[in-house]
């Protein structure tokens, strides 16, 4: 009797673990598993790129400098069309330029850290000088690495452009290009080269063995191509627009002031390019890639990077002191709700401005390649590898 209890005690025990089990994989099956971290969801708004450009300001390379100038909004724009939103983030460095350096630093030059102020790398773009000295690739891709704060996120696009001429070659005994390029890569850096000349000069002179060591594109430009402006029917448009783009900003704080005028200084540099390239500007203006949350209230309110009710009166244009608090969040709205009607005009127009461009482009280039063209495929190309998508 005692055995039989046993034998009936264990079969009742096999039967509930039986059931039990087969209710717990149920349950498994109805939860979903934790999302993989390089798997893009339709909800994620935004991801980062990280773009730093390392220039030869050497005494040949006027012709790149005034082609970054000319350009630099039209790779933004291109960039804009990113789905995600790419929350970019550009950092400038300059070699080759004996006066604004030391052989001690490889006569580099970080212009700016990566940053969201486009309008400060603007800025620095349009300060650069070209005087004669040496050009040290691999140096300068090893700053790159080293003085850049790179993402952290495992999302983040992370990109290097290094353009210029010479043998990549030089002063390769303290840092050979195609070590730091592999070691880019085991970082998850991508480094891009791009030869100013003709192509088969980079070849011998190694530049697309930068590209192939930093898993990266090769390109060979034309610089003249890049300082071509083309007027298009809708460039004055596009600058009547700014100025009502421009109204909507609202400095705060201590830098707001100095961001206000660093803006607008850089509206007038786009159109002493040109205008075409002032026109440029204001379709980068009017994307989501251009944030100026640490000095504009309205960014700053809109990237929760600041608290309205929490700032002084004294943090606040004068026009805003006497207002009271609601009366504050009112008139913020007011300017968001302002700019985005803006924006989306300054969309409908730049549309229709590229579509003239590409058109133009095509009959006067001749088959040369520009500078933004060169960044603009690779960035694209690398993107997409990424899990971007462009519209």
């Amino acid at each position: 009797m005692c055995l039989r209890n046993r034998i009936l005690a264990a079969l009742f025990t096999f039967v509930f673990l039986c059931i039990l089990l087969t209710q717990m994989t149920v349950q498994a099956g109805a939860i979903k598993p934790d999302p993989v971290v390089s798997e893009i969801y339709p909800h994620c708004r935004t991801r980062p790129i990280d773009l730093v450009i390392c220039l030869d300001t050497s005494g040949s390379m006027e012709g790149l400098i005034d082609s970054a100038r000319a350009r630099l909004w039209d790779i933004v724009n291109s960039l804009a069309k990113a789905r995600p939103i790419p929350q970019l983030r550009v950092g400038l460095i300059t070699y080759g330029s004996p006066s604004r350096s030391n052989a001690a630093n490889g006569w580099l030059v970080k212009q700016t850290d990566l940053t969201t102020d486009l309008d400060t790398v603007y800025a620095k773009m349009m300060s650069l000088r070209t005087d004669g000295g040496d050009e040290f690739v691999g140096w300068a891709m090893r700053r790159a690495l080293d003085w850049m704060q790179w993402s952290n996120d495992p999302q983040a696009l992370k990109l290097v452009f290094i353009a210029g001429n010479e043998s990549a070659d030089q002063a390769s005994e303290v840092f050979n290009f195609r070590y730091v390029a592999e070691e880019a890569r085991n970082r998850g850096i991508i480094v891009n080269s791009i030869y100013c000349g003709d192509r088969e000069m980079g070849v011998r002179e190694r530049w697309d063995q930068v590209a192939a060591c930093g898993g990266g594109s090769f390109s060979a430009i034309d610089m003249r191509c890049g300082t071509i402006q083309i007027e298009t029917p809708q460039d004055r448009v596009l600058l009547e627009l700014n100025l009502k783009l421009n109204a909507t900003y609202v400095p705060y704080g201590s830098l707001g002031q100095a961001g206000r005028e660093r803006q607008l200084d850089q509206d007038r540099n786009a159109g002493h390019v040109g205008v075409a390239s002032g026109a440029s500007r204001v379709a980068a203006k009017g994307s989501a890639l251009y944030e100026n949350s640490g000095w504009d209230l309205v960014d700053g309110v809109k990237q929760k990077k600041v608290v309205l009710r929490e700032l002084k009166d004294s943090d606040l244009p004068a026009a805003m002191q006497a207002m009271p608090a609601e009366k504050r969040e009112e008139f913020v709205e007011t300017q968001f709700r302002a700019r985005a009607d803006i924006q989306k005009q300054i969309a409908e127009v730049s549309l229709a401005r590229e579509q003239f461009l590409h058109n133009s482009r095509a009959q006067s280039a001749g088959g040369k390649q520009a500078l933004d063209e060169a960044m603009i495929d690779a960035l694209r190309t690398q993107a997409k590898a990424k899990g971007f998508k462009f519209d």
